[in-house]
C-alpha cells in the first residue's frame, strides 16, 4: 500500500482578510502559521516519506520548507516543485474579498464557492474547476508511480485545488473546505484507485483558532 499525505499551506494575510488568493495571488504567511509548522512537523514525523512535493507558489513552498526544517526525520529530503499542485486561478478576482465578489456577481459567487463550472467564468479568467481537478489528480498519479509499495509521499498544496483533486481521486463529492495546515491521507495499492484514510485533520495544531478555522479561498 502507498500513502499520499496532502497538506494545505499555512494561513496567510489574505486568508485572514478573506481575499481570493489563487494561482496568481500570494500574500505572506502569518507569524502564527510559521509556528504551526512546528506542530505539523511533529505530526508528520510519525511517518517516513520517500519524496516531498510542493506547489511552486511561495506560500506553499515556504510552508514546506519551514515544516521540513522543523522535522527530525525529513531534514535533508529534497523538496520538489510540481506545477500540478498549483492553486486554482481566480483571475480578476484575486485580491478581492469574498464580500466584494459576492456583491458584484452573486450568482457566480455561489458557483465559485461550490466549485461549479460556468462559461461566464472565462470572462474573468477563472480556471475551470473540472480541468484543475484533473491537473491535480494526474500529478498525484504520476508522483505515486515513482515510489515503491509501502512508501509515502508528502504534498504541500492549496485549499481549493486539494479539495477538488481529492474529490477527483476518490470519487467522494461530499468533502468540505480544508483548514490551513490540515493534512489529508489517501492510500492506493495500484496507483489508480484511491481510498480516503483521513481528511482535513488539524488536531495536532496547538493554536485553537487554527484548528477550527476554515477559509474557502
Amino acid at each position: 500500500m502507498k500513502r499520499i499525505f496532502i497538506v494545505r499551506h499555512g494561513r496567510t494575510e489574505w486568508n485572514l482578510e478573506e481575499r481570493f488568493q489563487g494561482a496568481n495571488g500570494d500574500s505572506p504567511l502569518l507569524e502564527s502559521s510559521k509556528e504551526d509548522c512546528k506542530d505539523l512537523a511533529v505530526f508528520l514525523d510519525k511517518f517516513n516519506f520517500s519524496r516531498i512535493f510542493t506547489s511552486p507558489i511561495k506560500r506553499a513552498r515556504l510552508t514546506a520548507e519551514l515544516t521540513v526544517a522543523a522535522s527530525k526525520k525529513m531534514q535533508g529530503t529534497p523538496i520538489e516543485e510540481d506545477p500540478g499542485f498549483t492553486e486554482v486561478a481566480f483571475g480578476d478576482w484575486e485580491g478581492l474579498t469574498k464580500g466584494q465578489v459576492q456583491r458584484l456577481h452573486p450568482e457566480l459567487f455561489e458557483k465559485l464557492i461550490k466549485r461549479q463550472d460556468d462559461p461566464a467564468f472565462f470572462e474573468f479568467g477563472v480556471e475551470q474547476f473540472s480541468k484543475a481537478s484533473q491537473r491535480f489528480r494526474q500529478a498525484v498519479i504520476d508522483a505515486v508511480k515513482t515510489i515503491a509499495d509501502g512508501e509515502n509521499i508528502l504534498i504541500f498544496s492549496h485549499g481549493a485545488i486539494s479539495q477538488l483533486g481529492i474529490k477527483a481521486l476518490t470519487g467522494d463529492q461530499n468533502l468540505d473546505s480544508l483548514k490551513n495546515e490540515s493534512s489529508s491521507i489517501l492510500k492506493t495499492s495500484n496507483s489508480s484507485d484511491f481510498i480516503l484514510e483521513s481528511y482535513n485533520e488539524a488536531a495536532y495544531l496547538k493554536d485553537a483558532y487554527a484548528k477550527g478555522s476554515t477559509t474557502l479561498i
